[in-house]
């Protein structure tokens, strides 16, 4: 074994480091809880309504201070499965010591003529450019003679290893080949929009890592798109990932936003090796190392044990092997390897609603083409119009947008009228339709609801045009009121109004807390509810409110317009009787009855008897207690000891005195 030393770049190294400084300008991505994810600004598609609006709070937040908009003022590839599986043999598990630094002598994993050797150790250099020559070194001179990419390259040994495994390995090879040819369907586009935000062009490598240049990859932890976004860093970047669009699939606009992430974070960490550490690992985890451990240096944390992920230490190797890879295809025996032909496409104006099978008919090409092109329309349909905004940017194949424009100008006339429609929280799809003067049925074919899907507050539908105003449920007809079932305790808030919400199903107490402006203990308490259960469909809950608070986008009842009823009353247990089909009675037990014996004379069964009166049935009860009886309406209840239900006692016991005022919590 030979010793290991740095062989460091020998052109450019410091124009390349000062690199960044100089390339601060546009916008980034987002990182995933272990692994990198994100989101972009709204780019050149989609209008305003599909691009949500960059958070600006949230960027500042992951690029330390302002961003460089600031100062500038699913499913796997195959070829990145098989590259892991790979690097189990590269890179094997290696335990240093407890605290002690990754030795700087690493025995060789592979033999000579099967996988890379190592002949550099990540420390700052110390010794010759080249690597020495000896008789058990293989000969490493052709790193030398090598044309870099416009990101800082350091020979460590682990780039190395990529490098060599790309070159000698066949399943590195095929692996990387595959890879490469994936990149021409958007390399160019991709370069492009980094290089308008002053970027390194070469950071189009960490979508080859990410992706595998596939726009429709998505991970197990939820990351999607050719930069693998999570879809808060989507959010906090400007990409809409609603059940219209995931704009994390939209090549141009992904592309834009992990420019604005990548450039945020190397705005914050002032290395372009941290900031792909942190778009792999997130920008807090990687800052919390950084103070822990001391050191910015990033090939300094990946050789220190305890520090970053395994994965993060192989992740920015591999992307700079393969900036390196990319640069020197003939040395690597790439020579006649070339490159998809890329996407080329014309981007028309497609009217909202509009299902991508007509869409493709008027395009004169088959619908698969157009939902590749456009693969962020979830619902096969282009989105609603926003505000002020009635098309959508649309691509279509190349050299067919004049054709489409003119059909669609003909066609456009004969289309039905629609409109956007924001459900409001607790409104039901049925209660819409009913507003819109359509039917359900209608509804879930134009908005392709899938069987099952819970329509819930704040989804956008598209809905019939309707004139005028469209319905209110305070338009229908006069009806009986709704009645409301309340605990017996009662509340009074001389300062506040009381509204009753009606539970649609998959509600949370949080969300329905949040969507009437109330606390969750008070929503709990105001409802003897078990802040650890869930809600179940149709319970109504009340909720005293500050006079002020907004409720436009909430659907509830004013206290006037139900009939509220307190568990435990006359009118609670009438009404019961009333839809179970029994009488409700009070009879005075005699000597050695118990609850079951009570009830068989009655014709009711023991554990309704158990149920009813909350003890078990064979309880001795004394003479003259009262017992409580479900009697069926079809049986007589002779006997002096028989008492309606209004002169006995309430099983639950009196509904409590209403507080005073002034003592109201």
């Amino acid at each position: 074994m030979f010793r290991r030393r740095l062989v460091a770049l020998s052109i450019g190294c410091a124009l390349l480091l000062d690199l960044p400084a100089a390339r601060a300008a546009d916008p980034p991505r987002t990182a995933k809880p272990a692994k990198a994810a994100s989101g972009a600004k709204p780019g050149p598609r989609g209008g305003s309504k599909t691009s949500h609006a960059v958070d600006l709070g949230a960027r500042r937040a992951i690029a330390g201070g302002s961003t460089v908009d600031d100062v500038s003022l699913g499913v796997e590839s195959p070829e990145l499965v098989a590259l892991r599986e790979a690097e189990r043999e590269l890179f094997p598990a290696a335990a240093p010591a407890a605290g002690s630094q990754w030795p700087a002598e690493v025995p060789l994993v592979l033999p000579r003529d099967v996988g890379p050797q190592i002949h550099a150790s990540g420390v700052p250099p110390s010794g010759p450019t080249v690597p020495p020559q000896n008789e058990s070194a293989v000969d490493m001179a052709w790193l030398a003679h090598l044309d870099m990419p416009d990101v800082p390259v350091r020979w460590d040994e682990r780039v190395v290893r990529y490098l060599r495994f790309f070159r000698e390995d066949p399943r590195g090879h095929t692996m990387f080949a595959n890879l490469f040819r994936h990149s021409g369907r958007f390399r160019d586009t991709m370069r492009r929009v980094l290089r308008r935000k002053s970027l390194p062009e070469d950071l189009v490598w960490v979508a080859m890592i990410e992706s595998g240049f596939d726009p429709s990859a998505r991970s197990a932890s939820g990351a999607a798109g050719l930069w693998q976004f999570m879809p808060e860093t989507a959010r906090i970047y400007g990409l809409a990932t609603d059940r219209w669009v995931d704009q994390r699939y939209s090549p141009d606009l992904a592309t834009a936003a992990a420019g604005d992430l990548l450039g945020d974070l190397h705005r914050r960490f002032g290395s372009w090796e941290l900031a792909l550490a942190a778009y792999n690992m997130g920008h807090a985890g990687l800052a919390s190392v950084v103070r822990r451990y001391n050191t910015n240096d990033f090939w300094t944390l990946a050789r220190t044990e305890g520090t970053l992920p395994w994965e993060t230490t192989l992740y920015v190797p591999k992307i700079l092997a393969a900036a390196v890879v990319a640069h020197n295809l003939a040395a690597f025996g790439f020579g006649d390897l070339s490159a998809d032909p890329p996407v080329e496409t014309d981007q028309v104006d497609a009217p909202p609603g509009m299902s991508l099978a007509a869409l493709a008919q008027a395009a004169g090409c088959d619908s698969k083409e157009i939902e590749a092109l456009n693969p962020e329309l979830r619902a096969l349909r282009t989105p609603p119009a926003g505000e002020g905004d009635s098309r959508y940017a649309l691509r279509v194949p190349n050299g067919k947008g004049p054709a489409f424009a003119q059909v669609i100008a003909r066609s456009r006339k004969d289309l039905p009228p629609l409109d956007r429609y924001v459900v409001r929280f607790g409104e039901s799809l049925d209660q819409v339709a009913a507003a819109h003067m359509t039917t359900t049925q209608r509804l879930v074919d134009l908005n392709t609801i899938a069987p099952g899907e819970a329509v819930r507050g704040g989804t956008v539908l598209l809905v019939p045009k309707v004139d005028g105003t469209p319905a209110t449920p305070s338009d229908a007809p006069a009806r009986p009121k709704p009645s409301a079932i309340v605990p017996s305790d009662e509340f009074v808030y001389p300062d506040r109004q009381r509204v009753f919400y009606r539970v649609l199903a998959g509600d949370t107490l949080k969300e329905v807390a949040s969507a009437v402006h109330v606390s969750v203990d008070d929503l709990c308490r105001w409802n003897d509810l078990d802040a650890g259960a869930r809600l179940q469909e149709a319970m109504t809950l009340q909720a005293f409110v500050a006079p002020d608070a907004d409720l436009s986008r909430v659907v509830v009842l004013k206290e006037e317009d139900v009939h509220v009823v307190a568990i435990g009353s006359d009118e609670f247990f009438a009404g019961l009787q009333q839809s179970k089909g029994h009488k409700r009675v009070t009879v005075a037990a005699k000597t050695g009855d118990t609850i079951e014996s009570i009830g068989k004379r009655y014709d009711v069964a023991a554990r309704t008897m158990e149920r009813v009166n909350r003890r078990g049935r064979t309880d001795p009860l004394k003479p003259g207690e009262p017992v409580v009886v479900y009697v069926p309406s079809f049986v007589s209840t002779p006997g002096a000891n028989a008492v309606t239900a209004s002169n006995g006692p309430a099983p639950n016991g009196p509904t409590p005195l209403p507080p005073l005022p002034e003592l109201s919590p």
